[in-house]
């Protein structure tokens, strides 16, 4: 009789085990995949940052398995927090802190996905300002910190006007981009200049200031909205990596696709009014790649223009910078549609 118990006993937990075991195959994704942890640190407020709003919006991180925090910060920050081990991914950035860190010494960091490559920024100036002489001796926001995007673009955007950054102009630096306060400071006089990014654009313009340069109009490639992590932690955590590229590539479905929903969304992302959350939305639209492919040649320009404060960067590979791998996945997975 022990016998014949003990045998069904070990007959059902057999069954029970296998029943255990098969569980993941018949569950959806979601709730059979262990949710991963990471943090996630964003900087700006403009349509190609836009990406990770969408995805909290439309509950798409649980849908991939994903338990995300997301930390407004700058990428002179994510770097530092990521090589601390306290962040993990940075999206929608532009790669001059990434790359300069690495430049420098730090363990390497790599760009997974790219949807902006292209500068997306007018420099406006207040009425006063009849052209780019009259900038001399003048003062300007940047608008971010000292070192970022829109750093670099302002340098650009001066030089190409003939003027000598470092010399003809005074420039100002913000802790984290704040676009309405840079038009309020504007406003004010307590700046003359500065770059805008859509929306804010057409807002300085229906406001009367001067738009002296659209460097999306100059044709340079740049490195500018896309997701940067440290190499090691590609490496050992794909995974998490590639799901949360999936998101990514279903937020930009619904930015391409979807222009009702996503302008309601950047209406609240922005703080601005439908007509120009529309207009911004517009050009994003056009500048921005339907394929991520992170491009060897934008990040020439990144290492071009950080080449003077950071030496190594004259011979420094591009292409080092970028694994493309989880893109080229994504592709066959048939989500760049």
């Amino acid at each position: 009789m022990l016998f014949k118990l003990t045998a069904r006993f070990l007959v059902a937990s057999s069954l029970l085990f296998c029943v255990v075991m098969m569980l993941p195959i018949f569950l959806p994704f979601d709730v059979a995949a262990q949710n991963i942890k990471m943090t996630v640190g964003t900087a700006g407020v403009n349509p190609g940052v836009s990406l990770f709003f969408i995805a909290q919006k439309e509950n798409l991180y649980a849908k991939h398995g994903l338990d995300v925090n997301i930390i407004a910060t700058n990428t002179a920050s994510a770097v530092q927090a990521m090589l601390g081990g306290s962040m993990q991914i940075a999206t929608g950035a532009a790669g001059g802190a990434f790359v300069t860190a690495t430049l420098e010494g730090t363990p390497p960091f790599v760009l997974v996905s790219s949807w902006v490559n292209v500068l997306p920024y007018v420099l406006f100036a207040r009425q006063e300002i009849q052209d780019a002489k009259d900038l001399k001796g003048k003062t300007g926001q940047i608008g971010a910190p000292f070192g970022t995007a829109p750093d670099v673009a302002l340098h650009l955007g001066l030089a190409k006007l003939g003027l000598d950054p470092e010399k003809d102009v005074k420039l100002i630096q913000m802790p984290r981009s704040d676009w309405g306060n840079v038009l309020a400071q504007l406003e004010r006089g307590d700046v003359q200049f500065s770059l805008l990014p859509p929306p804010y654009d057409r807002i300085a313009e229906k406001r009367g200031f001067r738009a002296l340069l659209s460097l999306p109009e100059i044709g340079i490639s740049w490195q500018q909205n896309g997701e940067w992590v440290q190499r090691s932690y590609l490496t050992k955590n794909r995974e998490a990596v590639v799901r949360f590229l999936r998101v990514m590539a279903e937020a930009m479905k619904i930015y391409f696709g979807q222009k009702e929903k996503t302008v309601g969304y950047l209406t609240e992302f922005l703080g601005s009014n439908r007509e120009d959350t529309e207009y911004g939305h517009q050009l994003y639209a056009k500048w921005a790649d339907r394929i991520p492919r992170p491009r060897v040649e934008a990040l020439k320009t990144n290492l071009e223009a950080i080449k003077k404060t950071t030496p190594k960067a004259a011979t420094a590979n591009a292409a080092s910078f970028i694994d493309a791998s989880i893109v080229d996945q994504l592709v066959k997975e048939g989500y760049y549609k």
